[in-house]
């Protein structure tokens, strides 16, 4: 059911913090714990995935749906130098950024996995890739009342966020590898699981016909 804003003021505020605990200054290494900066709600959450996370949630989904966020746009602009690059090689990944509209996919998280399930995604939203929680309104594509939802945005001050053309994006998104896989991989998968979900990619058909255009021409590079 659809939290009302009742209960996701009980549950989240967008300025949640941990004083000592900035992911936008820079990645965490690995084996440094990630300090619980979402408060773990007691009723059923939703997550709203508009990248990875739609294909390869990582946490068991009670059930899923697709919904329209207003007032921001997915763009390739997160500099990742471990999931889908290396240091001398960084890949991309998507965020969210504001303007326009985004559509995507709404999961639930039962109550009882909340502490599980958000200390996952702190870890992998917060370690490497400097991205900032708040909630949001989304609105499901089948009709009805706002699901309001967990998700993460990547602010100017991130220190992963790259603004760049749809050519540089494509030209990194053909040749990126990192630990998750290759860069074009996450595009592809992305685009499928939009498709999968009811949705069209829109312009991300477009940047995938621009990534496999590069690699053919440059195979082994």
């Amino acid at each position: 059911m659809p939290i009302t804003r009742a209960q996701e003021n009980k549950i989240w505020t967008d300025n949640d913090a941990v004083a000592e605990f900035d992911p936008l200054r820079g990645p965490t290494p690995l084996g440094t714990p990630i300090p619980k900066i979402i408060p773990r709600p007691q009723t059923d959450f939703w997550v709203f995935a508009y990248g990875s996370l739609i294909w390869n949630p990582g946490f068991i989904v009670e059930e899923s749906q697709p919904v329209t966020l207003w007032g921001y746009h997915r763009r390739f602009c997160v500099r990742s130098t471990f999931y889908r690059g290396t240091e001398e090689r960084p890949g991309l990944v998507v965020g969210l950024r504001p303007g326009g509209r985004v559509t995507g996919v709404v999961h639930r998280v039962a109550a009882r996995r909340a502490d599980e399930v958000l200390s996952y995604l702190e870890d992998r939203e917060f370690r490497h890739d400097g991205y900032r929680h708040i909630t949001a309104a989304t609105r499901p594509q089948s009709g009805g009342d706002a699901i309001r939802a967990l998700t993460f945005v990547v602010p100017d001050n991130s220190h992963s966020f790259q603004p760049l053309t749809e050519a540089e994006v494509a030209q990194i998104l053909a040749f990126s590898v990192g630990q998750n896989g290759t860069n074009a991989a996450y595009l592809f998968n992305l685009n499928q699981g939009l498709r999968a979900a009811g949705i069209k990619p829109g312009a991300l058909e477009r940047l995938e016909r621009r990534v496999r255009e590069l690699q053919q021409q440059s195979p082994t590079r």
